[in-house]
């Protein structure tokens, strides 16, 4: 089965909110409803069925100007995105979401662009099927 290609250009977009709007842009037509926009719903965007290509369907997202958004998604957007979603998540996951927000501020681990790319790869548990090419 041929792979249909997703073109993602990191000059479209800066900040992570930028980010979902590009890929309702791309990944969705014609819904009467907006999708959310987390992490989550972005991986179900990746299986299909909301339009523009079918559930299941293998997709090739090509990142064009990766080394942008690397920047725009790194430390800072990363602490931001925790920080946001301390002031929504329980209070039992309070300490991992504070760890992970502390990480950010020291710039070690995993940023929102790793963890966004990493969904695009991580295809065993996933229910899509995609590739993911830096430019």
């Amino acid at each position: 089965m041929n792979r249909r290609t997703i073109i993602i250009d990191g000059n479209l977009f800066d900040t992570e909110e930028g980010f979902y709007d590009l890929m309702d842009k791309l990944l969705t037509k014609d819904l009467p409803w907006k999708t959310g926009h987390n992490l989550d719903a972005f991986n179900d965007l990746l299986r299909g069925g909301f339009g523009v290509h079918e559930d299941g369907e293998p997709l090739e997202i090509v990142w064009l100007n990766s080394e942008k958004s690397k920047k725009d998604l790194g430390y800072k957007a990363t602490i931001e995105h925790w920080e946001e979603i301390l002031t929504k998540c329980h209070s039992s996951a309070n300490r991992k979401v504070r760890k992970k927000i502390s990480d950010a501020k020291k710039g070690i681990g995993k940023t929102l662009f790793d963890d966004i790319s990493e969904i695009i790869c991580n295809t065993n548990n996933s229910g899509h099927d995609c590739t993911l090419i830096l430019r």
